[in-house]
């Protein structure tokens, strides 16, 4: 089961942010590389799931959406959040669960 996270500049999530990350500032990340598809097959039923589009990226096994100027990323586990500390500190945000919660 995944669980997003949203990475930030702000108080929270869900108030937007009156200082967007923008596209630039992520490519500048060393790690980061966009792309333009993900696919994986479902191991539980066989389905294949393919998602595509110009707003995402990658930084070590993780895939990261850009909406609005916040980076939500699906989780699988909270190690996985880990992966997601260099990005952040890189680019002054914080990383704020659905829940609220700030790790």
């Amino acid at each position: 089961m995944a669980y997003d996270v949203h990475m930030f500049r702000g108080r929270n999530w869900w108030e937007g942010t009156d200082n967007p990350i923008t596209e630039e500032e992520i490519l500048a990340v060393n790690g980061v590389k966009r792309i333009s598809e993900v696919s994986d097959v479902n191991p539980q039923n066989g389905v294949a799931v393919r998602v595509s589009g110009n707003d995402m990226f990658s930084f070590d096994k993780a895939i990261i959406i850009l909406r609005k100027g916040i980076l939500d990323v699906s989780i699988s586990n909270e190690e996985a959040i880990e992966i997601l500390r260099p990005i952040a500190d890189a680019l002054g945000a914080v990383i704020q669960g659905d829940e609220g919660e700030y790790y």
